[in-house]
């Protein structure tokens, strides 16, 4: 389950399935009826976003993203010893507005464009062999859409060639590019990265083992070798939007995000906001244990989830709904940094969660989570009356989408 680290408008990508419930409830039964009108929603708007209404330059890459975000493999699913992750980081979608950052090429992410041109649209994900840091391998991978197949080509020899270290091979992909790095200072760690074309995308893996015991390049190789495999056979699912037709992608799927409670405009970003609906696949990615969660992803049979201020996870029915919340309430509680907190005045299918006070170095911020019919919701605020304000606007969004 992701512990809430992040801030501004992906605040609630980190609240995927960071819970709010005592999880002791029938999971099975139905949800006793609220009556709207008795909930205090403070000044938290009530009535459907229009969502064309906040179309900017980058909303049509965003989607763009996701779209390959939803055919990029967790690590787990190339390679089964990464079962942990570092969550959203920071959101996980590539535009020319939010470029990648390649470690150990010199590029910073706002000379990319410059230096690397034709970003259309990419996605990045990550894992680890442990759940602390730089105590075995991690990997990272990016996949990433260029304008043209010479652009794609171009990155990745301009990568290739800011990269250190010494040539390498992964079996099978003769045409990857290659390199490892062997770096003693200041934590001792051999790093591989292999970068790999095909058409007009550009597949790239980082590898880095933080052990050695002793450090094994042609290990890292095969890790390389499976993503690329992976990656190939998922890329099968994805067609690629024509360009002229990628500030045309709709912002919303079965009106999910214009009924998700919306970020305050003060508390945009000032690049791409990462309000939008992901498929289940997509969503994953931003979990910081995305094996855990995947079977209960499965379970309740949740297709999409809608993320800004409020997230919307949508499942097959009400009984998988409750089936998936129950889920969502177990793994608070096993993270540790929450204890239960006060649920809202007249919302009893709502369950809370405030920092727990025996986590001393925990910066978790209240959180509510609910369910309405199939839909199962989560939020955050300051502190607990605000968090129930919220948790009210949010109910009141969904029942108008009932």
């Amino acid at each position: 389950m992701r512990k809430i680290r992040v801030g501004s408008a992906l605040l609630t990508l980190g609240l995927v399935l960071s819970g709010c419930g005592d999880g002791g409830e029938d999971a099975t039964s139905s949800a006793p009826a609220i009556d709207i009108a008795t909930l205090d929603s403070g000044n938290y708007p009530t009535t459907p976003t229009n969502l064309e209404a906040t179309r900017v330059p980058t909303s049509g890459a965003l989607q763009e993203s996701i779209r390959i975000g939803a055919a990029t493999p967790y690590p787990f699913q190339y390679d089964a010893r990464f079962v942990f992750s570092k969550g959203s980081g920071g959101g996980r979608h590539i535009t020319q507005a939010d470029p990648p950052y390649f470690r150990g090429t010199g590029i910073e992410s706002k000379d990319f464009n410059a230096l690397v041109p034709g970003v259309v649209a990419g996605w990045r994900s990550n894992g680890n062999r442990r759940d602390e840091p730089n105590a075995g391998r991690t990997v990272e991978t990016n996949t990433i859409r260029f304008e043209t197949a010479d652009q794609a080509r171009s990155a990745a020899t301009e990568l290739f060639q800011r990269t250190p270290g010494s040539l390498f091979q992964v079996p099978n992909y003769s045409d990857a590019y290659i390199k490892v790095e062997d770096d003693p200072e200041p934590i001792p760690v051999q790093t591989l990265r292999a970068a790999l074309v095909r058409g007009d995308m550009l597949l790239h893996i980082q590898v880095e083992d933080w052990l050695g015991l002793p450090y094994d390049a042609a290990a890292d190789a095969m890790v390389a070798q499976r993503f690329f495999d992976k990656q190939i056979e998922m890329l099968r699912m994805y067609t690629p939007t024509p360009l002229s037709d990628i500030d045309k992608l709709p912002l919303d799927r079965d009106k999910l995000l214009a009924h998700a409670l919306p970020t305050e405009e003060e508390s945009r970003p000032k690049g791409t906001s990462g309000a939008a609906v992901y498929p289940a696949q997509a969503v994953l990615h931003m979990e910081d244990n995305a094996q855990t969660m995947s079977p209960a992803f499965a379970d309740a049979g949740v297709d999409y989830v809608a993320f800004d201020a409020g997230s919307i996870y949508r499942s097959r029915d009400e009984s998988a709904a409750n089936r998936f919340l129950a889920a969502m309430n177990k793994a608070t509680l096993d993270a540790r940094d929450y204890a239960e907190a006060a649920r809202p005045a007249n919302m009893p299918t709502a369950n809370c969660f405030d920092k727990n006070p025996a986590e001393k170095h925990s910066f978790v911020r209240p959180t509510c989570h609910g369910i309405i019919g199939r839909f199962v919701f989560a939020v955050s605020g300051t502190n607990i009356q605000d968090v129930h304000q919220r948790a009210a606007a949010q109910y009141k969004l969904l029942a108008a989408l009932e």
